[in-house]
């Protein structure tokens, strides 16, 4: 994340385009030809002042190992020599760093040299100075002349020392830069996943709450899902998902999967550091301990003896969890070891740490009438078997078709409801066969391997006992289920 060197170049009426300060001192432009510089900047010159056209925005350039990060900045105004003042500022970084951190930064820093230009010309004032020595001149720095040098050198020792700066130049002008880490990209929401909120968040005084935050934030507690939480304060799906993927990116929420008990978990590599670190055993002990402080009472003040061998006993619970034991069979097995542990907490403390992983299953159903024994989510359609689709997909629909018949003339407005949220007296009136039938249609696509089970039991409406009957009563052909 090291900053090379940073330059200010101009392009000079006289001189054309050359570098007026640079820091370190020889980096870029150098008087002693037995030195060698970072880069060439007779090379690079032209994309460093360019046309115009391409001024007042962010550029970057590769050349020899480094990438040079600048903005250029054109003034026009009859009071400078043909009518214009171009000038730009250059980080130079090594080609591999990540520009996301500096791009910012630097379009900042141009924007700093713009504003003591325009409303000071302190820029043009300096090139005026007598006693200036441009870089590049033998003599280079002339020692406090000016005050674009001595920014420089207070910029790059700054951000490279602390990864902020605070310099200031009189009452008026003082520039504040900041490396701020980008965020990483938040992954999909999906209508099946739990959030958690992990930090509080901050008063509504100091921090924008939307209306949907303020609404879900009671049900973000770990143990809805987001269709659920959607559904219980009639909101549209969409924006649960917007509002629970902001509290992701701002790092006060995580996702967690449905919590029952025919899920599977086991632990990951990260399990090595939990057994290792005491702090983190105490924690869980304190926080899945149904007799501790944390559940809101105690019945005696445990010992360290009795300490040390509950942490032992939840060493030994997390490595009884293996691939293909359900939850409900662990806690079966293990039970008078559990009796005083939260299995809800026990399982999220170890998903929140990242010592423990979910395992999901995925059904994958096989044709057993055709002799090629092809899978069912391959088979080619007919137009009455579409793909079904989800609430979200429905109400796009739904909004779609009001928006075309309010714009038409002598339509018909679609029905009240989503056809397939509709519950009518024309659905009730169905046999339970035609029903059944239609389920398995639906069904069938979400049995091809791609699905994992919550996503299934959330879109058919069953729990994942009566979903597995279902796909094993033989309407499907041969079923098999893969945990991964």
């Amino acid at each position: 994340m090291m900053l090379n060197a940073v330059f200010y170049a101009r392009f000079h009426p006289e001189r054309g385009p050359c570098v007026v300060h640079q820091q370190p001192a020889d980096s870029i432009v150098t008087a002693d030809i037995s030195k060698r510089t970072l880069i060439s900047f007779s090379d690079i010159s032209a994309y460093i002042i360019p046309p115009y056209g391409l001024c007042n925005r962010s550029l970057s350039i590769s050349t020899n190992g480094y990438r040079v990060l600048g903005f250029p900045i054109s003034l026009e105004d009859f009071k400078y020599e043909r009518n214009r003042f171009t000038f730009s500022i250059c980080f130079v970084l090594r080609e591999d760093t990540d520009v996301r951190l500096w791009t910012s930064v630097v379009a900042k820093t141009a924007a700093f040299f713009r504003s003591m230009e325009e409303e000071d010309g302190l820029l043009q004032a300096e090139e005026r100075l007598s006693n200036l020595i441009w870089a590049g001149d033998k003599g280079y720095p002339a020692p406090n002349v000016g005050v674009v040098y001595s920014l420089l050198e207070d910029l790059i020792e700054d951000l490279n020392a602390y990864a902020e700066t605070c310099i200031r130049i009189n009452d008026v002008h003082v520039l504040n830069l900041r490396l701020t880490k980008p965020h990483p990209a938040v992954a999909d929401v999906k209508s099946w996943d739990v959030p958690l909120l992990v930090r509080p968040l901050p008063d509504q005084k100091h921090w924008t709450w939307d209306l949907t935050l303020a609404r879900i934030l009671p049900h973000v507690d770990g143990i809805k899902h987001i269709q659920r939480i959607a559904d219980i304060l009639d909101v549209e799906l969409k924006l649960v998902k917007r509002a629970v993927k902001n509290l992701i990116y701002h790092e006060r929420a995580m996702l967690l999967d449905i919590f029952h008990f025919q899920a599977i978990y086991m632990p990951t590599a990260n399990f090595a550091r939990f057994v290792q670190d005491e702090e983190m055993l105490e924690e869980c002990r304190m926080y899945v301990n149904i007799d501790s402080p944390v559940a809101g009472h105690m019945s005696s003040v445990p010992t360290p003896e009795t300490q040390d061998h509950a942490k032992n006993a939840l060493i030994s619970l997390y490595t009884s969890l293996l691939p293909g034991l359900t939850l409900q069979n662990f806690v079966l097995a293990n039970e008078h070891e559990l009796a005083t542990i939260d299995i809800r907490r026990f399982i999220t403390f170890g998903v929140i740490q990242g010592f423990l992983r979910r395992i999901h299953k995925y059904a994958l159903a096989f044709d057993s009438t055709s002799p090629s024994t092809q899978m069912l989510g391959t088979t080619e359609s007919s137009p009455s078997k579409s793909k079904p689709r989800s609430n979200e997909d429905a109400l796009r629909d739904f909004e779609r078709a009001w928006k075309n018949a309010a714009l038409s003339s002598g339509w018909s407005t679609p029905p009240m409801k989503p056809p397939s949220l509709a519950i009518g007296s024309a659905h009730s009136e169905r046999s339970q066969e035609e029903r059944c039938s239609e389920e398995d249609e639906r069904l069938r696509w979400y049995i091809d391997g791609t699905h994992c089970l919550d996503e299934v039991c959330m879109a058919m409406k069953m729990s994942q006992t009566k979903l597995v009957e279902r796909l094993r009563g033989g309407n499907f052909g041969e079923v098999i289920f893969v945990n991964k």
